[in-house]
C-alpha cells in the first residue's frame, strides 16, 4: 500500500505536465495552420487581383470595339454598302486599333463584302455563331474562336448587326482580334519570378503562355497535363492548387473570358514552397523548443512535488477545523491537479455545502411555520403546549405566554360533540393522523369552525415524542356552504324547500314507507288564473299571495310533513304519514282546499279571492319511484285544472290510462308527421240541381297497423301541441296540386276545393306568404280555392283577422265560415268579415225535419244569409228530404252521405266526374 500512493502521484505529474504542455502545443500548430493559411489566402488573393485585372482589360478593349463598331455604322461609307468604300473605311479604323487582326462586314445573306484585310473575293460567314447572334439581337455578340477565312490564323472575332429605323438588318460589322493581344495582355501583369499564366483552349490546346522562355514543348498539343485546369473550370473552383504544365505545384487561378462565345481558359499561377515551405520549416522549428521546455518543466516538477503533499495537509486540515467551528460557509478554493487529493477536496467541500444547505432549510421550515397562514400548535404527549405560531395568537386571541404549557382545551366550551374527542384519541394513540372540524371559542367569548389536522411525531425508536397541529379557520366557507344550500334547496320569495329538497323527502317518506305500514301523500296545489291575478293586480299583490298562500298551508300541515314550492304558482305537500284509513287523505286536502279558499285582506277594505286545484297520489309500500309517485299527482292536477280548476282529484289508473294514451297518440303523429303518413279524402258538394260543383278536402291519418284514426281524436291533439301547422301545410300543398291538375282539364276547371285552416294556423305570421308560395308554385287559379275557417279561428283580434282575410282575397281566395250557429254567431262581424258562404252544421240539418227549433234556425240562416248576399252550403245531407227541404227553401249547396261520403281521389273522381243528376234530384221545370 505505500508503494501504490507515490507511483500513483507519479502518474498523475506526467498526466498533469501533459495536460499543461497541450494547450502550448496545440496553440503552435493553430498558430503554424493560421500562418499558412494566411499565406494561402495571399497568393488567392494576388491571383483574383490578376484575374480581375484581365477582366478590365477585355471590358476595355469590348469598349474599344463597340466605340469603332459604332462609328463605322453612322459612317457615310457603309450605308451605300459600297465594298470599296467601306473596306477603306474599315482599313483607317484597323490602323488605330492594336491587336485587331481585321475589320469588316457582311450582307445580311452572310456574303463579306467590306474587309480591311485583302482576302477572296467571296467568303460566307453564314455558318459563323457571330453572324446568327448579331442576325437575331443587338450590340456586340460574344466572341468566337475560329480560323479566319481571310487571314488564315486563329483569332477571337465578334459581331455587330447595322439596321435600319424600321430595326430591318442592314448589315452586319466584324472583327478580329489576334491571339498575340493575349501575350501582350499577359505580359502587363508583370509577373514575379516563378508565377506563370497561359491561355488554353477547351481541347486544351494551349493558346499562349507566359513566360514564354519556360514554355514546355509538349504542351503545343492537348496535353495530359491541362486537364485539371478544364476540370477546376468546370466545377467552379476558381482557385486551386494544381501542378502546372512545367510540373511544378502552384496555387492557380482559373477564369474564362466572358466575351467569348468559345470556351477558353485563362489560368494565372503563384510558387507555392517560396512562402509555405519557409513557413513549414518555422513550425517544427517551435516543435522542438517546446518540447525541450516541456522535459526541464518535467524534470522540476519532480523535484518539488513531495512540497505540494505538505502544502496540501495544511490547508485541508485548516479547512477541516473551520467547519468543526461553525463556520459553514468555508470552502477550499484552490483544488489540487491529482485525482486522489482533489476528491477529498471535494468532498469536504460537498460536506460543507450540504451541512448549509441544511441550516438555511432549518430557517425556511422555522419562518414558513411561524409565518403561515394557518395556526400550528406542538404539544408534548401530555397534551401540554409547546409551541404556536403568529397565526394561532392571531385566530385565538390568547398571547403565547397564555398557552405555553396550557392544554389546548382551554379553547373548548362544549360546543364540538364529545365523539369527535373520542373518534380523535383513539386515531393519536393508534400513531394514526386525525382530521376533523372542530368548534371552538376565542378568549373574547366568540366562536369559530377549525379544520384540524393533527398527525403524531417519531423519534428514531418509533415512539411518539410530540404531536403538531394545523388548523384553518373555516367558519366563513362554513356560512357560505349554508347559504348556498339555502339558494340551492329553499324559494327566496317563500322561505319553502323547492322542487329539488321535495324531491329528496319525497325520496325518504317513499323508502320509509316501504318498510313499514304507513300510508303517506303527496299533494300539488296550483293557484287558479293567477297570471290574470298579476296582470290585474300586479306583481307585488301576486307575491303577497304566494306567501299568505305559503303561511296558510303551513299552518294546515304538521311537523313531520314537508311544504315546498315548486314552481311560479305551484306548492307541494308531503304527508309521509296520514295516520290512519285513506278517509284521512280526503279530509286532509279538503282542509288544505277550504283553508286557501278563504278570502284574502288586501286591507283598505279590499278582498281577493283565489281558488286551486289539487292533485293528490297515495304512496306505501310496493308503490313506485318518487318520479312516477310525482307525475302521478301531476296527472290528477292536470285533470283538475282541464276540469275548470277549483277542484280535488286523487290519482286512479284511468288516469294515467289516458295519459299515456294522450302520449302514445302524440308520439305517433309526430311520427307520422315525419314520414307524412296522411291522406286526403275529398267529400263531394252538388248545387241545386245536382251538378258537381267541387269538393271538400280532408285529411285521413292511415296508423301503423293500417286503421283510420279518428280526425276527433288526432285533431284535438294536434290543435294542443302545435301540430295542427305542419299538418295545415301539408294539406294546403296536398288541396293546390290537386286543384292545380283539376284546373289543366277544361272538363274540371270549374271545381272547387274548400280546405280547413285551424286558428293556430290561420294566425302564423307567414301564413300569407306560405300561401302565396303554394299558388306560385302550383300555377293555381286562386279562385278555385276556398279556406273554411272555424269562429275559433276568427275570434279575438277581430280586426288583425279583417286585415288578413282582405290581403288573401286580393289573391283570389274565398272565404267560408264552417259550422255556424254552433258558436257565438254574432252578425256584426258577418257583416264586417268578408265571407263568401257559410256552412250550416250537421247537427241543425239532422234534426230540422223533426224539431221545430232547428227547422226555425235553419230557415232564419237561409233568409239571413240571403239577404246578407251569402252562399249557403248545408253539411250533413243523408236524406233525399233533408236536400229536397233545402232547396226548397233556397239552399245553394249540400253535402253529405247522401250525395257521397269522404274518399280517395281516385275513387271520388270515378264516382262523380262522370255520373248524372246526384242522388234525390228532380227535374226541375
Amino acid at each position: 500500500m505505500p508503494l501504490r500512493t507515490p507511483r500513483s502521484l507519479h502518474l498523475r505529474l506526467w498526466g498533469v505536465i501533459g495536460m499543461a504542455c497541450l494547450p502550448v502545443f496545440l496553440m503552435a500548430f493553430f498558430d503554424y495552420r493560421e500562418r499558412r493559411q494566411d499565406a494561402i489566402v495571399a497568393l488567392e488573393n494576388e491571383v483574383s487581383r490578376m484575374l480581375t485585372a484581365a477582366r478590365l482589360t477585355e471590358d476595355a478593349a469590348l469598349g474599344s470595339m463597340r466605340q469603332t463598331f459604332q462609328i463605322m455604322a453612322r459612317a457615310d461609307n457603309l450605308q451605300s454598302l459600297d465594298p470599296q468604300d467601306c473596306s477603306g473605311l474599315a482599313q483607317r479604323l484597323l490602323q488605330s486599333m492594336e491587336d485587331f487582326a481585321n475589320l469588316g462586314a457582311a450582307l445580311p445573306d452572310g456574303t463579306v463584302f467590306c474587309s480591311a484585310s485583302p482576302g477572296q473575293t467571296r467568303v460566307s460567314v453564314t455558318d459563323r455563331n457571330w453572324f446568327q447572334e448579331a442576325q437575331s439581337g443587338e450590340g456586340i455578340t460574344s466572341g468566337e474562336f475560329v480560323t479566319g477565312r481571310i487571314s488564315g490564323k486563329p483569332s477571337m472575332v465578334f459581331g455587330y448587326p447595322v439596321r435600319d429605323a424600321d430595326g430591318t438588318l442592314k448589315a452586319v460589322l466584324f472583327a478580329s482580334i489576334q491571339l498575340g493581344w493575349f501575350d501582350k495582355l499577359i505580359a502587363e501583369f508583370k509577373l514575379p519570378q516563378g508565377w506563370n499564366a497561359f491561355l488554353l483552349s477547351d481541347t486544351g490546346t494551349v493558346l499562349s503562355y507566359h513566360p514564354a522562355a519556360s514554355r514546355p514543348p509538349q504542351t503545343a498539343q492537348a496535353p495530359a497535363g491541362a486537364a485539371p485546369f478544364l476540370r477546376a473550370l468546370q466545377e467552379g473552383r476558381r482557385i486551386s492548387e494544381i501542378e502546372g504544365l512545367d510540373g511544378n505545384r502552384r496555387m492557380y487561378g482559373v477564369g474564362s473570358p466572358r466575351f467569348s462565345r468559345t470556351p477558353l481558359l485563362v489560368a494565372i499561377g503563384a510558387p507555392l514552397d517560396r512562402t509555405v515551405a519557409r513557413i513549414d520549416q518555422g513550425f517544427w522549428w517551435r516543435i522542438l523548443l517546446l518540447a525541450g521546455i516541456a522535459l526541464v518543466s518535467v524534470l522540476t516538477a519532480r523535484f518539488y512535488i513531495y512540497g505540494l503533499i505538505e502544502a496540501w495537509t495544511g490547508q485541508i486540515t485548516a479547512a477541516i477545523d473551520s467547519v468543526a467551528a461553525g463556520r459553514l460557509q468555508t470552502r477550499i478554493r484552490r483544488l489540487s491537479h491529482v485525482s486522489e487529493l482533489r476528491a477529498v477536496e471535494q468532498g469536504i467541500n460537498h460536506m460543507a455545502s450540504e451541512l448549509e444547505k441544511r441550516e438555511v432549510d432549518l430557517r425556511r421550515l422555522s419562518t414558513a411555520v411561524e409565518q403561515s397562514p394557518e395556526a400550528i400548535i406542538i404539544t408534548d404527549t401530555e397534551a401540554r403546549i409547546q409551541y404556536v405560531n403568529d397565526a394561532f395568537l392571531r385566530s385565538t386571541g390568547y398571547t403565547r405566554e397564555e398557552v405555553l404549557g396550557q392544554n389546548p382545551r382551554i379553547l373548548n366550551r362544549g360546543l364540538t360533540p364529545p365523539a369527535t374527542y373520542a373518534t380523535m384519541w383513539g386515531a393519536l394513540k393508534a400513531g394514526k393522523v386525525w382530521s376533523g372540524e372542530l368548534i371552538n371559542t376565542r378568549k373574547d367569548g366568540s366562536t369559530y369552525v377549525e379544520m384540524a389536522t393533527i398527525a403524531p411525531i417519531f423519534d428514531e425508536d418509533g415512539q411518539v415524542t410530540h404531536y403538531v397541529s394545523t388548523k384553518e379557520d373555516i367558519t366563513q366557507r362554513k356560512q357560505s356552504e349554508a347559504l348556498v344550500h339555502q339558494l340551492a334547496y329553499y324559494d327566496a320569495l317563500t322561505g319553502l324547500p323547492n322542487r329539488a329538497l321535495l324531491h329528496e323527502h319525497l325520496q325518504q317518506a317513499v323508502e320509509a314507507s316501504a318498510q313499514g305500514t304507513a300510508q303517506g301523500l303527496l299533494l300539488l296545489i296550483d293557484i287558479d288564473r293567477f297570471k290574470q291575478i298579476n296582470d290585474t293586480r300586479g306583481h307585488a299583490t301576486g307575491d303577497w299571495l304566494l306567501r299568505e298562500m305559503a303561511r296558510r298551508i303551513q299552518g294546515c300541515t304538521g311537523a313531520a310533513d314537508t311544504v315546498a314550492r315548486l314552481g311560479s304558482n305551484t306548492f307541494g305537500i308531503i304527508v309521509p304519514d296520514i295516520g290512519g284509513p285513506s278517509d284521512l287523505a280526503q279530509a286532509i286536502a279538503r282542509n288544505v282546499h277550504q283553508t286557501l279558499a278563504a278570502p284574502y285582506d288586501l286591507g283598505d277594505a279590499k278582498r281577493l279571492y283565489a281558488t286551486t286545484s289539487m292533485g293528490i297520489a297515495y304512496f306505501c309500500a310496493g308503490m313506485p319511484a318518487p318520479d312516477i309517485l310525482l307525475k302521478q299527482a301531476e296527472v290528477a292536477l292536470y285533470r283538475a285544472k282541464d276540469e275548470g280548476g277549483n277542484a280535488v282529484l286523487f290519482f286512479d289508473a284511468p288516469m294515467q290510462a289516458a295519459v299515456d294514451a294522450r302520449a302514445a297518440l302524440e308520439m305517433a303523429l309526430r311520427d307520422a308527421i315525419e314520414i307524412q303518413a296522411f291522406r286526403m279524402f275529398y267529400q263531394v258538394q252538388v248545387d241545386q240541381h245536382g251538378t258537381v260543383v267541387g269538393a271538400e278536402a280532408l285529411i285521413r291519418w292511415i296508423g301503423a297497423d293500417g286503421k283510420v284514426v279518428s280526425p276527433a281524436e288526432f285533431i284535438p291533439l294536434a290543435e294542443d301541441t302545435g301540430l295542427i301547422v305542419p299538418m295545415g301545410q301539408w294539406v294546403l300543398d296536398t288541396a293546390c296540386r290537386q286543384l292545380a291538375r283539376w284546373q289543366r282539364s277544361p272538363a274540371t276547371r270549374h271545381l272547387t276545393l274548400a280546405i280547413n285552416v285551424s286558428a293556430r294556423q290561420f294566425h302564423q305570421a307567414d301564413f300569407a306568404a306560405q300561401l302565396r308560395s303554394a299558388l306560385e308554385r302550383h300555377h293555381l287559379d286562386a279562385s278555385g280555392l276556398k279556406l273554411e275557417l272555424t269562429e275559433s279561428a276568427i275570434l279575438g283580434d277581430i280586426d288583425t283577422t279583417i286585415e288578413r282575410m282582405h290581403q288573401l282575397r286580393e289573391l283570389g281566395i274565398r272565404f267560408a265560415l264552417d259550422d255556424f250557429g254552433t258558436g257565438y254567431s254574432s252578425l256584426s262581424y258577418l257583416k264586417r268579415l268578408p265571407f263568401d258562404q257559410l256552412k250550416i252544421d250537421q247537427s241543425f240539418i239532422h234534426d230540422m225535419l223533426t224539431d221545430n227549433t232547428s227547422n226555425a234556425i235553419v230557415r232564419a240562416i237561409l233568409v239571413m244569409s240571403d239577404a246578407l248576399g251569402l252562399e249557403i252550403v248545408a253539411e250533413g245531407v243523408e236524406t233525399a228530404d233533408h236536400r229536397a227541404f233545402l232547396v226548397q227553401h233556397g239552399c245553394q249547396f249540400c253535402q253529405g252521405y247522401l250525395l257521397g261520403r269522404p274518399m280517395p281521389i281516385e275513387a271520388w273522381e270515378e264516382a262523380h266526374l262522370a255520373v248524372g243528376p246526384a242522388p234525390g234530384d228532380t227535374p226541375t221545370p
